[in-house]
């Protein structure tokens, strides 16, 4: 028995036991992929600021009541209402896959939630005010190269956007930069929920 199982039969009222793919269309940017609207079976409102603050390059809209990220090369969107939309998708079995990996993140927020409560004003502040800029000024500043792109700075507007990962900045890997590597991590991603959101 997994922890989400665990934490299931512990709090079963809080899980999302379904997400329902309502509409499937045509995306707009390439004809030959889908876009959908799905559709959870809860509100969503209690858990949006936990993933905004796990998945490092979210944006999210209180105004408008909705999240949204990129997850490799698709455009997710989640309302407060349980509404998602994903764009950029391959067929509907994918679609289904991205789903259920969508409710298995959205789970361990509540879980989350349920174990350390609302996060605070501060973190998402600090991930609101998140710039490359402030990146940057926790990077080697060799402009190296090694990463593929032209300097350190390009490659901070590329992590904060998720088209890079640290990994890909070999001085970071190296033993006297580990405190600037976890700041940087904490600043893109300060709850983990283990999650596998990635980059493009």
């Amino acid at each position: 028995m997994g922890d989400n199982d665990l934490m299931g039969l512990l709090f079963p009222e809080v899980f999302v036991k379904r997400i329902n793919i309502k509409e499937i269309t045509p995306c707009t940017a390439d004809p030959d992929r889908i876009k959908f609207l799905a559709q959870a079976d809860r509100s969503l409102d209690e858990v949006l600021s936990i993933l905004y603050l796990a998945v490092p390059n979210a944006k999210l809209s209180e105004k408008l009541g909705a999240l949204s990220y990129r997850n490799q090369q698709h455009l997710v969107t989640v309302f407060y209402s349980g509404r998602i939309g994903m764009t950029y998708v391959k067929d509907r079995q994918q679609a289904e896959k991205l789903v259920e990996e969508l409710r298995s993140l959205i789970n361990r927020a509540f879980i989350h939630l349920k174990t350390h409560g609302k996060p605070e004003q501060a973190l998402l502040e600090a991930k609101k005010g998140l710039s490359a800029m402030k990146i940057y000024e926790k990077l080697p500043k060799t402009n190296c190269k090694e990463c593929g792109e032209q300097g350190c700075f390009a490659f901070a507007t590329k992590l904060l956007n998720s088209e890079k990962s640290l990994q890909d900045c070999s001085l970071l890997r190296l033993s006297e930069n580990a405190e600037n590597r976890l700041r940087i991590e904490k600043m893109l991603m300060p709850i983990k929920l283990n999650n596998p959101i990635r980059g493009n």
